[in-house]
């Protein structure tokens, strides 16, 4: 008899309680990482190389320090040899899915379009998919690492299977 007015008490409290989402796995969480993702992939892939110092204050508070580091010391040196034809790049994220989430680290992939202008000189591919390891620090989510991910074109091109 006891056993079951224990057994009764604890299911109506978890009842009433309702299901218990860990804090890392609700929908505010993964907007976070979402929002984060987008602004990251959007600041990295808009620039103007005759402005690189606008461009880096502009992406570095969106990476860990170490990103940080190894992105201002490429990043100059790689968009100045571009400056002669003063590129100016315009990214615009068109998705961010969350792949993983946990409660300081998460995964996410983004779909990036590249605009340049002039428009005959493209630095890079036109349409962009991306994988973006994001951290969690002091309640702010930064950029770990990003590597491309590369879209197989036979089966984009509808190819058949071997």
């Amino acid at each position: 008899m006891v056993v079951t007015l224990v057994a009764l008490a604890a299911g109506t409290a978890l009842l009433v309680r309702g299901p218990q989402i860990p804090a890392y796995a609700d929908s505010s969480s993964r907007q976070d990482v979402r929002a984060a993702t987008e602004r990251f992939a959007t600041a990295i892939n808009t620039y103007d190389v005759t402005d690189l110092d606008e461009y880096t204050k502009r992406v570095e508070p969106l990476l860990t320090d170490e990103l940080a580091e190894q992105f201002q010391a490429s990043t100059r040196d790689l968009l100045a040899k571009f400056e002669a034809a003063k590129i100016v790049s315009r990214g615009k994220v068109g998705q961010v899915a969350v792949d993983s989430i946990d409660r300081d680290s998460a995964e996410a992939i983004a779909a990036i379009t590249i605009s340049t202008e002039p428009e005959n000189v493209q630095y890079g591919q036109p349409r962009l998919r991306w994988r973006v390891s994001l951290v969690k620090d002091d309640g702010q989510w930064l950029v770990e690492n990003f590597s491309n991910v590369t879209v197989e074109t036979e089966a984009a091109a509808g190819g058949e299977d071997k």
